[in-house]
């Protein structure tokens, strides 16, 4: 049983091999991000847009019933960005997670801005444990940080390029991007098993 009270964690997965420059420049050149839709981001300046999801269109992030969303429920599918030549980093990324997805989005935070404190306790599914979200940095530096917070006690987090992290969404988190770019994230929400257990318990 991994340990509950983690917020943050490095996973010892394998390292994918294919270069991140040219999935970031393509996904840095897409025009259909969506606005994530919460009063933490009244400037709309943390951005989203979906590979895989609960509709055949990247720029549906949504997931139904979930912050009071009328999002349109096809059942879980996969994008045509999955397929895309240019991101086939992203495919090895995913290839190396021992679990089933739920959705998989590309998350923008834009240069000079911060998501505020929050938790994502509003998807019941990720309140009870039955997903886990990981986080894979595609463009991110040493000025972007992630807080979390464990009772009063909070800690910031500069993740690294390209690594797999388990992040403890349900406990109050925000982002500060003070980079001159964007910070993009693969975030994808699994679904919990024993082997992903066990990768998120294992000692790096």
């Amino acid at each position: 049983m991994y340990n509950k009270e983690l917020t943050v964690k490095q996973l010892d997965l394998p390292d994918y091999k294919q270069e991140l420059n040219t999935a970031v420049n393509y996904l840095n050149s897409l025009s259909k991000y969506s606005a994530v839709k919460t009063k933490f981001n009244k400037k709309e300046q943390w951005q989203a847009i979906s590979i895989r999801g609960y509709s055949d269109e990247v720029e549906d992030i949504l997931k139904p019933g979930v912050l009071k969303t009328e999002g349109t429920d096809k059942g879980l599918r996969w994008t045509h960005l999955y397929e895309q030549s240019e991101l086939l980093p992203i495919k090895e990324i995913l290839s190396h997670i021992p679990a089933e997805f739920e959705r998989v989005r590309v998350m923008r935070l834009r240069s000079g801005t911060k998501i505020s404190k929050h938790t994502d306790k509003v998807d019941k599914s990720i309140k009870e444990g039955k997903l886990v979200r990981l986080h894979v940095p595609l463009k991110t530096g040493p000025k972007v940080s992630m807080t979390l917070w464990k009772g009063k006690n909070a800690h910031s987090y500069n993740l690294e390029q390209g690594k797999y992290y388990y992040v403890d969404v349900s406990k109050p988190h925000a982002v500060d991007n003070f980079e001159d770019y964007d910070r993009l994230h693969l975030v994808i929400d699994c679904y919990m098993n024993p082997r992903l257990e066990n990768v998120i318990s294992a000692k790096v």
